[in-house]
């Protein structure tokens, strides 16, 4: 009896590999920028971020009748979009300086992928949302960002997560340039 449990237990424990070990642990994330220069005229500002998502992962390969299988980033996804938000206000004209009166805090809520399976593709809806916090002279100005899209993506087996990513890193760099064309946020850092 004992034996039987044991093998049972083993069993079971190669068939949840099996499944989940399919897909990697985590993905490389890597939102890129492209914006004007000559916004700001050197005006320093210094940044921050916090990641207050409820949870680590990034993207979630649902299938029915089977638990989720999640992926997380394979790089610090905080540290990677407060880079990705640096280098555009470097090129916007502003200079990066710890300690600088006007403060600027990015903090994720949520960066989610959720790939879906349907009968021969794979529905993908992204949810994200960020939210800049802009403090100087104890003036303060809280700014939310969004962005939610859904694609379909063939594939009967298993879905294609080099596509689930391209497509996850086109919505954070669609993102990060909202911000950096936010007007509310150039006339804050700019002084007027």
């Amino acid at each position: 009896m004992k034996l039987i449990k044991w093998l049972m237990t083993g069993m079971l424990a190669l068939t949840l590999t099996a499944c989940a070990s399919y897909y990697p642990i985590a993905v490389d994330v890597s939102p890129t920028v492209q914006t004007d220069a000559g916004v700001y005229r050197g005006q320093p500002v210094s940044l921050s971020s916090q990641d207050g998502r409820k949870n680590d992962y990034i993207i979630q390969i649902e299938q029915k009748g089977k638990a989720p299988v999640v992926v997380g980033a394979s790089n610090n996804l905080k540290v990677q979009l407060e880079q990705a938000l640096a280098q555009g206000l470097s090129t916007q004209g502003a200079f990066i300086e710890n300690g600088s009166p006007t403060q600027i805090e990015l903090e994720l809520q949520d960066v989610l992928a959720r790939v879906i399976r349907g009968h021969i593709s794979y529905d993908v809806v992204q949810q994200l949302r960020i939210q800049l916090t802009l403090k100087r002279d104890g003036r303060t100005i809280t700014k939310q960002y969004r962005r939610s899209a859904q694609a379909e993506f063939p594939g009967r087996l298993h879905p294609e997560l080099d596509k689930v990513k391209e497509a996850l890193n086109q919505q954070l760099s669609l993102l990060m340039q909202d911000m950096l064309a936010d007007r509310d946020v150039q006339q804050f850092i700019g002084g007027n």
